[in-house]
């Protein structure tokens, strides 16, 4: 369930739907009609639970309540991607995920959140699992991000993380609270770099399959590799996350002849590229680099934009990404967790 507000090209079905509700709905036709007659209704909110089948609705005085959540409808779709191009460096994981989700149908699993349309300055792409991806234009919209967490979190299992917003926009989150045993956010790394990969730093793919040893070869990850992926990562993480991310984003396997997987990296839900791994015994031999680059040239010819988030402490992770053409942006992601405070 989420918070729709009834616009007004919307006015005349919400009439005759509350005239079905009588006598029951009798208090909120009357007083809809009356301030739609009086032109009073662009001083209110009208909110629905659904639309256009609703089963709760609350007039309020917009004065009173200057946010509301609203739900970011399909047929808005184009509009907020043109919107959150708009806001670009700053709003790249949540455009290049809003896009990816798009393109792959799993909207439908998903609430598409922000503080007020058509002009927002708060968005947060969440589903029922431990994921969301969010975008805020400034650390002074922190209290609207916080309100959209608040709501969305009604309807998913904790932990939930959030990706997409700066380290500034973290800070303000923490600073609203009087003490950190009270503050439901938590840093869960340290603050992540953003690097994006221009497409004149790619190389073509000819030359990656000239620079790939003898005894190797290109492939993609597939559900049979969950396993190993899961394996490498320093916190395993739910299989089922995994096999989710392998099986539906862009992935880069190298392996042997003979079929065994010795480099990979792929997608993240969020849009970033990451999870790089190269087994031990086959590491100088540069296939990190051709793994990132081959999967960043496979993201700029699916029409993607590149980008990969490092924690600002993985010096060695700074200096392969540089090495490799990357480069850094103005400013700084926070990975956070939202703690479901018992109350």
């Amino acid at each position: 369930m989420a918070v729709r507000e009834v616009l007004p090209g919307d006015y005349d079905v919400l009439d005759q739907r509350l005239e079905k509700e009588l006598p029951l709905s009798i208090c909120g036709l009357v007083h809809f009609r009356l301030m739609r007659r009086k032109h009073l209704l662009r001083e209110k909110m009208v909110l629905v639970d659904s639309w256009p089948d609703f089963s709760v609705l609350l007039i309020v005085d917009r004065q009173a309540n200057a946010m509301a959540v609203r739900e970011v409808l399909p047929e808005e779709y184009d509009e907020l991607d043109q919107k959150l191009e708009k806001e670009l460096p700053l709003s790249i994981c949540g455009l290049v995920h809003f896009r990816l989700m798009r393109r792959k149908h799993l909207l439908t699993e998903k609430m598409v959140l922000v503080d007020s349309w058509p002009d927002f300055s708060v968005l947060v792409i969440i589903r029922e699992t431990w994921l969301s991806v969010g975008f805020c234009k400034d650390p002074e919209f922190a209290p609207n991000l916080e309100t959209l967490i608040q709501f969305a979190s009604r309807n998913t299992s904790p932990p939930l993380y959030i990706v997409g917003c700066t380290s500034e926009v973290m800070d303000a989150l923490v600073c609203a609270h009087q003490s950190m045993n009270s503050c439901p956010f938590r840093r869960m790394s340290a603050d992540l770099i953003v690097y994006t990969l221009r497409n004149k730093n790619i190389v073509p793919r000819l030359l990656f399959f000239r620079a790939i040893p003898d005894g190797f070869k290109i492939s993609e990850l597939s559900e049979i590799h969950t396993d190993i992926v899961r394996k490498s990562r320093s916190y395993a993480g739910k299989k089922e996350s995994i096999t989710y991310q392998i099986t539906n984003f862009l992935s880069v396997l190298i392996e042997t002849d003979d079929g065994h997987p010795v480099a990979w990296e792929v997608q993240h839900e969020f849009g970033a590229i990451g999870m790089l791994h190269v087994e031990p015994e086959y590491r100088r031999n540069k296939l990190g680099s051709i793994v990132t680059r081959t999967l960043a040239n496979k993201l700029i010819k699916d029409g993607q934009l590149v980008f990969a988030l490092v924690e600002e402490n993985n010096g060695t992770s700074i200096a392969f990404h540089e090495n490799n053409g990357y480069v850094r942006l103005p400013f700084k992601f926070s990975c956070m967790e939202f703690i479901f405070l018992i109350k």
